[in-house]
Formats: C-alpha cells, sequence, structure tokens
C-alpha cells in the first residue's frame, strides 16, 4: 500500500451478465498509485470482463467505479481515457493494413500548427521513441500484418503508453513474449509504478505476480475471493493454494523412445531467417525449439506444416522424404499444427464450439461419407470433458467462451485429428495455471501412447519442465541441445539464446 487516503479507482459490487452467464457477481476491487495489482483467477472467473468494465468497453448491471474519490461512470472507452485510464488488450486490436506508425496514433494524430494538417514526421520520431523504449526494434512504416505476434503485442502496450494514463490495465500482456521481451516489459511497468501510475495486472504467471506486483487478489466466479499483500515470504505455492487445490509440481514428462528411430528428421534447413538448421523427433518424445521472436523457430515450424517453402535442406518423415503442399497436406500425412494465434488462424468465431472442436477430425467420425451427429455431440462432450472446457451449451458459439477455454477446444480439435506428429506454437499462451496442468497432462499422456510434439513456447519455466529435448536457437541456428532438461538448465539455455551477457541481464 502506498498510504494514500483514497484509491486511484474504486470498483463496488461490480456485476455483469451476458445473456445466462454471470460474468461479474459483486466484485469489488481498490487500486492505488504507485502499486501494481496483480489479478489471478482461472479462465472464466470473470478477470477480463472486469479489466473491460474499468475501461468503458463494457457496462456493468450494477455497482459503482470511484475515481480519486468521485463517482463517475465509464460509458465508453474515450470515456476511460478522458478519465486517465489505459489498457493493453489480450486479444490484438490492430489494424493489420495499417502501418506501425498510423496504429499507434489511430485516433489521437498528431496534427500541425497551421490547417490541423497531420504531422507524420512528428508522429514516426513519437513512434520511434516509443519502440525504443519497449526495445521493439522494428521500422514505424512497416505494415502491421507483417509484425510477429509478439512484435504486435508490444505495438498493443505501446498504443497504452501513449496515453500516458495514471491507471494502466494489462491484460495478460506477456502470452507471446519472449523472457527478454518480458523483462523490458516489466522494466517500462516499474518506472510507471514509480511515477505513481496506478496498474492493474491481469495474468496467469505466478513468477510474473512475485517479480513485479506489491499486491495479488484471486477471482472466483465473478467475485473477489482473496487478496494478499507480496511479501518475500510469499511463494508460488502460497499463490497456487489461493487458486486451485491442485499441487502443481514439475513432474516428469514421458522419456520419449530413445531407441527408436526418428520420426522426423530435419537436414541442414534454410530459410530467409534460419541456415543449417538440424533435428529430429522420435516417436513419444516432446520436443522444444526455443529462442528469442526472429530465431528463426516459427519458419522452420511452417516449414513443416506446409505453411512456407525452404530455400534449402532436406525433411524426412516417417521414413520417406517429406514435402507438404500445405496444411492439409501435412495433417493427411500425420503433422498438425496448432497456431500461436488463435483468433486470426484458429476460431471460426461465428461458428458453433461443436463445429469448432470437432473440425479437424470430422473424416474420422464419418461412416460411409457422413458424420453421424450422434457420434460427433458424443465425442464433442467426451473431449470438453476431459479439456475441463467451461461452456454453457456446445452449439453456442465459440466467441461466448473466454479465450482460455477456446485455446483448449483448439487443443483438442488438434488432438482429434490424431497425427503422429503435432507442433504445438504457445498453446498455453492466455490459459490460466490450473488449465495448464490440464492440458500438460493430456500431452504427456498422448506422448504416451507414441504422439510426438515439436513445441514452440515462450514460456521458459514449461519448456523445461515439459521437453525431452529441448534446442535453443539463435541468429537462425540451433547453439544448444539439451537431454532431459531440467530447472536447473535455465542459465545455460538463456546463454544459449541470448549469450551469456544479454542471459545475466534477463534473470
Amino acid at each position: 500500500m502506498t498510504g494514500q487516503v483514497a484509491p486511484a479507482l474504486s470498483a463496488t459490487d461490480l456485476a455483469k451478465s451476458f445473456g445466462p452467464t454471470l460474468a461479474l457477481q459483486g466484485a469489488s476491487l481498490d487500486l492505488y498509485g504507485g502499486e501494481v495489482h496483480a489479478l489471478l483467477g482461472e479462465n472464466g472467473s470473470g478477470k477480463s470482463t472486469f479489466a473491460k468494465v474499468l475501461a468503458g468497453i463494457h457496462q456493468p448491471d450494477r455497482g459503482r467505479i470511484r475515481r480519486n474519490g468521485r463517482g463517475v461512470d465509464i460509458a465508453d472507452p474515450a470515456t476511460g481515457r478522458a478519465l486517465g485510464i489505459g489498457i493493453v488488450f489480450q486479444e490484438l486490436s490492430l489494424a493489420p493494413a495499417l502501418d506501425v506508425v498510423d496504429n499507434l496514433f489511430l485516433g489521437r494524430e498528431r496534427r500541425g500548427r497551421f490547417y490541423g494538417w497531420l504531422d507524420r514526421r512528428r508522429q514516426i520520431e513519437e513512434c520511434r521513441e516509443m519502440l525504443d523504449r519497449l526495445g521493439l526494434g522494428v521500422d514505424p512504416r512497416r505494415r502491421t500484418r507483417e509484425l510477429s505476434i509478439a512484435q504486435k503485442q508490444m505495438l498493443e502496450i505501446a498504443k497504452a503508453l501513449l496515453q500516458e494514463p495514471d491507471i494502466l490495465i494489462f491484460d495478460e500482456p506477456t502470452a507471446s513474449l519472449t523472457e527478454r521481451e518480458a523483462a523490458q516489459l516489466f522494466h517500462v511497468i516499474e518506472e510507471l509504478r514509480d511515477r505513481g501510475t496506478a496498474i492493474l495486472y491481469v495474468t496467469h504467471q505466478l513468477r510474473e505476480v512475485l517479480r513485479i506486483a506489491d499486491r495479488v487478489s484471486v477471482m472466483r466466479e465473478g467475485r473477489i475471493a482473496a487478496q494478499r499483500e507480496i511479501t518475500d515470504d510469499v511463494t508460488e505455492e502460497m499463490l497456487i493454494g489461493l487458486l486451485t487445490d491442485k499441487r502443481l509440481g514439475a513432474s516428469a514428462s514421458p522419456a520419449g523412445l530413445p531407441d527408436a528411430a526418428p520420426l522426423l528428421r530435419v537436414s541442414r534447413l534454410r530459410t530467409a531467417i534460419s541456415s543449417d538448421v538440424s533435428f529430429h523427433i522420435r516417436p513419444g518424445e516432446i520436443v522444444g525449439l526455443y529462442g528469442v521472436v526472429g530465431c528463426g523457430r516459427e519458419e522452420i515450424a511452417r516449414c513443416l506444416v506446409g505453411l512456407l517453402r525452404p530455400l534449402a535442406g532436406a525433411l524426412e518423415f516417417d521414413g520417406r522424404p517429406y514435402d507438404p503442399a500445405g496444411p492439409a497436406d501435412a495433417l493427411d500425412r500425420g503433422i498438425g499444427f496448432l497456431a500461436g494465434d488463435r483468433k486470426q488462424d484458429g476460431i471460426l468465431p461465428n461458428r458453433p464450439t461443436r463445429e469448432n472442436l470437432t473440425l479437424a477430425g470430422l473424416r474420422l467420425l464419418a461412416r460411409a461419407g457422413f458424420v453421424r451427429q450422434r457420434d460427433e455431440q458424443s465425442e464433442t462432450e467426451s473431449r470438453l470433458a476431459s479439456l475441463r472446457v467451461k461452456y454453457r451449451s456446445a452449439e453456442d458459439s465459440i466467441s461466448t467462451l473466454s479465450g482460455g477455454n477456446q485455446q483448449k477446444v483448439l487443443f483438442g480439435r488438434a488432438l482429434l485429428a490424431r497425427p503422429k506428429i503435432l507442433v504445438l506454437e504457445d498453446p498455453t499462451a492466455g490459459i490460466d495455471i490450473g488449465a495448464k496442468y490440464d492440458l500438460y497432462e493430456q500431452i504427456r499422456q498422448a506422448a504416451g501412447t507414441g504422439m510426438s510434439f515439436l513445441w514452440l513456447s515462450t514460456d521458459l519455466t514449461e519448456t523445461l519442465t515439459l521437453c525431452d529435448r529441448v534446442y535453443a536457437m539463435r541468429g537462425g541456428a540451433i547453439t544448444a541441445e539439451i537431454t532431459a532438461p531440467s530447472s536447473a538448465d535455465e542459465e545455460r539455455l538463456l546463454s544459449a539464446v541470448l549469450g551469456r551477457g544479454a542471459a545475466e541481464a534477463a534473470a
């Protein structure tokens, strides 16, 4: 606590329903200037809805909000911005056809002193300053659609910071960021806190809470169920106790089949970013490719699933040369893909949850070319239950689910297709701690049956915990291979990815 008499923002007894779904049921919270207040909770607990009510995106059905002790009605995001409230969305809100600078200043363009003409030179200068502050080395005139997911996420953060808000809400800001990018963001957050900004930090990452938060609240079923200050004696295990009754230890993953012949061989593969990349995956193995954005791992994954043609090198899958014509061809041959951007590359937003789940496995549910509705319904209910998806009806649009539950549906879709190798690109981004371990369990079970996984994650801890082997990538090349990794290999992996000096700075 900062010692202020009145909070910068106070929410009391907020309630919000979406049809029959009660998203908030009397949530109350105080935010103080100069304090980072973390908000934890499982998917569907109401965290994102609460944040969007504070920012004026949703209107509460009841309750009140006070700004510096004065009652306010935040009717829309513009009102929120006028009150000094900014928000960094979990779901990207960028215009992909515009360049970086236009996205950054969209709706708040800088005008010249005469005739109100657009001052683009000033916008580019301010854009470069903000990008440098965040460590985002991209050209302000580059089209946003050309950026990686992590770069787009940092651009969302830059948009919010340009407003210079007194209250800043982060909704899962590091879901797609690497350790280095997250460290840069934490440095910016600490600067904002020291300047007196009140920060609400919505996250699933317990390490982040211990790293930057002064206080933490836990949401359950639309209410604030617990709250405490972050002191030196608070541990991840204590936070897990507030969230769930599970004890989430770092249990060993399946050891794979060490004597089996490789199922996939990648030999001296070259793309526009990577060169001379070689690795292999055995049946039942979980193999990680870990590196910062731009290291080349995303391009390698896209070569494997037919989204990109390599410039040179050879692929061999199941003992035969492998050159997929596209994702459908790759899946037919036995390699599936779960893309990192579920909003753009994953969900069918206007279709039922059932269709989103069974889409890739309809051929396995069909008899004589026809899908039996009863079989599809039974498979849907079984998968949703095993994945612990929170939903009202499988016939409702998948857009009615929280982001984490959408991700679990997409993961279920990928498993339902029964590939021999499944390429996973940040599969746990935006998923709560309990749901993450549910997915880990599903992956380990599938690996136990012989399914293999190529794991691309920005989460260092889960990469070391889950994978049988990890390849480190830097500058388009593999720089290290770690077999049977553990948390003790964290410094070694960071050094291989960043270089020793950079790794020490990020630690």
